[in-house]
């Protein structure tokens, strides 16, 4: 029996391992590579499963062990309590939180920021530091990690050339990469520029001196080219620091100048050098008639944009006097970037873009998780740079190898920090930065005793007692047997919904797939299926809402009433088919509300809804207004939605409303073309001809000269001066909906709602903001379904 026992200890420890090393190496190459077009969004997705079912797996084997050996024994570091406070205040705001769904699943099909990416990444740090062995398996998996990013670094770089590697058409752009965005490649590669320098300074071969030097030379290329200030930072500061610490007495003096010491020096100087040139011809423009394609490239290269850090601050800010403790709830930025944006960010080029991601994760997580969560992320900020000082300290004192290894990852993990402080996080990000984070900690606390310090004073106060021990053993006879089952039972669980929520994704996919092939009965299937399998995402409800309005506005576009056939040709089983598909539109469009209610998006689809029923439905036009009406009270500064709500009351010919919302779009946005437009059409109805035609001669200073825009309010304003009695109305009061034909048969009853959500009217500010001459939206746009 005891040689039995013994067996399975030696199994399920050898076995352990090897499914360890095997399911990290395919993480790795999943974080820098996997991306697929058969799930909604690309990228981080497909990423997120393999980390997911790598970390359950590893989770159950870990308790597993634990059950064999009949006793639970933990690696502890200094980041767990940190890293479990975030984690508890992440699943207090998503239970507090007015949008708990979207904290849980994320936004809009965005698994990055949610509970749940939060839970994975969090697990994840401790089966890492509960599985790495040592030195040797920890130079191990970074080069892996090392290899890997260089083949992300070439890709990367071919893609920004213009050089076509796959057949999709959507992986041919110039910032194609397979992390999913620039920014993602650019701070992984700037993770590990450490690696490579420390490699080139102390290599004792010629082969691996310029091995580094080639991997040091792509790495600088891409991030200097297709990087943004953050990661380029986050580099310069990882080479800066790599080289300080690195021992360079020798190359200081003259007659302990070897071959491989100068090499070494060379292969360093070489590619920087090289970088830089590179830079200069890609930013400085050419002089005269000179041609230079690197300067066109950088020019035609597409930037991600970031939030600037004055606009997050008062975002955050606001969020935090509101939810001062918990927050919002995980994933629910982009809620209270609509809610709090302050009103000189319609001044700004982006006016008309929403954002879910604020200047930095800090900022985010102040927003998000409040206070507390806050607190948490800095204290695990500063429990890991303490940490690396005192690593820091160690090596002056002793300047052993091992020491220089070990302070190579914290300079790595010093810079993901500065990373997460310059720009928000990303899916990539998170998990090699994990990674960098628990090998650190693994190479010290497996190979030091916990300290008495700040370090050993957090152990101590999570109950971890022992000083002297970087693990911590709880011998319990059921304990172990208990927390098996217990992580059984949560990894069954999580794959059950898991594998329901991947296949509705799937399911989703194809539907907008067939969308984009106009194939309504298909994508109307195809959500539903979606839907049955994840009742709970909105983005499914408001996609359902719109393709049943598209098939019952396609059936009153053939059969309804035109000009030869006053009546159409309606049929008693085409209005019971109109009727079921615009109350199933209805209904959905009510459920997304439901599901998300502080978002702006789904309550103006909602309107959008109502008001192309207009022609079917008695008082849709007043649920129109309502629903409207609460999607400003989420968005309160968005000029769009003012004017939408000024053309539905136009549409009944209420001209002092409309004329009201028109004026409050422009006293939110004093360049605002298309408000300026419809504020002069509705004007002119209301007979006041002089302000009409001022209006319309602003509009002229605001389009495009060469645009279409501009010969339409020209010929508007040709009208006005010669006294024209034309029936043009304003472009906000008109959709292209078939269901708006007055003479359709009402087919849906609709209660008269007891009151309007009607917002409160904008007061002129004192000082308008300063208009941008790149502002300027069409006078003729609007809202389509």
């Amino acid at each position: 029996m005891e040689d039995l026992n013994f067996n399975l200890k030696d199994f399920v420890h050898n076995y352990s391992s090897v499914v360890f090393k095997t399911g990290l190496v395919l993480v790795i190459l999943s974080t820098l590579f996997l991306f697929s077009n058969l799930t909604t969004e690309f990228y981080d997705t497909p990423k997120f499963l393999v980390l997911l079912i790598f970390t359950g797996v590893l989770l159950v084997i870990l308790t597993l062990r634990f059950t064999v050996a009949g006793k639970v024994t933990l690696t502890r570091t200094p980041l767990d309590i940190p890293l479990l406070l975030l984690l508890a205040v992440g699943i207090v705001s998503t239970f507090l939180s007015a949008s708990p769904y979207v904290a849980v699943l994320g936004n809009q099909l965005r698994i990055h920021g949610s509970l749940v990416s939060l839970t994975v990444y969090i697990l994840f740090y401790f089966v890492i530091v509960n599985y790495l062995k040592g030195a040797r398996e920890i130079k191990w998996i970074l080069a892996v990690s090392l290899i890997a990013s260089q083949i992300l670094a070439t890709v990367s770089l071919l893609s920004y050339a213009g050089v076509k590697i796959l057949p999709p058409v959507w992986t041919q752009s110039l910032n194609f990469t397979p992390t999913g965005s620039s920014f993602s490649t650019t701070a992984i590669l700037a993770l590990l520029l450490p690696f490579i320098v420390i490699q080139i300074l102390t290599a004792s071969k010629p082969l691996f001196i310029i091995l580094n030097s080639l991997f040091l030379l792509l790495s600088g290329l891409a991030i200097a080219l297709t990087g943004t200030w953050a990661t380029w930072i986050g580099a310069l500061v990882g080479v800066a620091l790599t080289i300080f610490i690195s021992d360079l007495r020798n190359l200081r003096d003259l007659n302990n100048l070897s071959k491989i010491r100068l090499m070494s020096l060379m292969g360093l100087i070489g590619p920087i050098v090289i970088i830089t040139l590179v830079v200069a011809l890609s930013f400085i423009p050419p002089v005269g008639k000179a041609q230079n394609p690197l300067f066109s490239q950088a020019q035609n290269f597409p930037r991600e944009i970031q939030m600037g850090f004055l606009t997050s601050w008062k975002v955050s800010a606001s969020a935090f006097r509101d939810s001062p403790f918990w927050g919002t709830g995980p994933a629910t930025y982009l809620f209270n970037f609509t809610n709090y944006k302050p009103i000189e960010f319609n001044s700004t080029k982006f006016w008309n873009l929403s954002f879910d991601t604020p200047f930095n994760e800090y900022l985010q997580v102040l927003a998000n998780l409040g206070g507390i969560g806050l607190l948490a992320l800095l204290s695990l900020t500063a429990l890991f740079a303490s940490s690396a000082y005192k690593t820091y300290k160690i090596y002056l004192t002793y300047r052993s190898d091992s020491e220089k290894e070990k302070l190579i990852l914290a300079i790595s993990g010093i810079i993901f920090f500065i990373i997460l402080a310059l720009h928000a996080s990303t899916l990539a990000l998170w998990v090699i930065g994990i990674l960098i984070l628990a090998s650190f900690m693994a190479l010290n606390l497996k190979e030091t005793p916990v300290s008495d310090g700040l370090k050993g004073m957090f152990l101590k106060v999570a109950g971890l007692s022992s000083a002297s021990s970087s693990t911590e053993t709880i011998k319990v006879d059921a304990l172990p047997g208990v927390l098996l089952a217990a992580i059984l039972a949560f990894v069954l669980f999580a794959g059950f919904f898991g594998g329901k929520f991947v296949l509705a994704d799937y399911h989703h996919r194809l539907a907008l797939n067939a969308i984009s092939q106009n194939q309504g009965l298909v994508a109307y299937n195809e959500l539903v299926a979606a839907e049955k399998l994840n009742p709970y995402t909105d983005l499914y409800r408001t996609n359902l809402a719109q393709v049943n309005f598209a098939l019952a506005n396609a059936i009153a576009l053939a059969k309804g009433p035109t000009e030869a056939s006053p009546t159409g040709s309606l049929a008693d089983q085409d209005k019971q088919n109109i009727q079921v598909l615009l109350q199933q539109s209805i209904n959905e469009g009510r459920t997304a509300v439901t599901l998300s209610p502080r978002s702006a998006i789904n309550w103006e689809v909602l309107a959008l809804l109502y008001r192309q029923i207009a022609g079917v439905a008695q008082n849709a036009l007043i649920f129109s207004l309502d629903s409207y009406g609460r999607a400003i009270l989420q968005d309160p500064l968005n000029p769009v939605l003012r004017v939408n709500v000024g053309g539905v009351y136009y549409a009944i010919q209420n001209y002092d409303l409309a004329i009201r919302f028109f004026t409050d779009a422009i006293n939110l946005k004093p360049d605002f073309a298309n408000a300026y437009y419809n504020l002069s059409v509705a004007l002119k109805e209301k007979g006041d001809l002089n302000n009409a035609q001022a209006l319309a001669e602003k509009v002229l200073t605001l389009v495009d000269k060469d645009s279409q825009d501009y010969k339409v309010v020209s010929n508007y304003l040709s009208d006005l001066k010669n006294k024209l009695t034309s029936q043009a109305q304003p472009p906000a009061a008109s959709t292209s909906g078939a269901l708006q034909e007055e003479q359709l048969p009402k087919v849906i009853d609709l209660p008269k709602p007891e009151e309007i959500a009607t917002p409160e009217a904008i007061q002129k500010p004192e000082v308008s903001p300063t208009p941008t001459p790149s502002a300027s939206p069409s006078p003729s746009a609007a809202p389509t379904p």
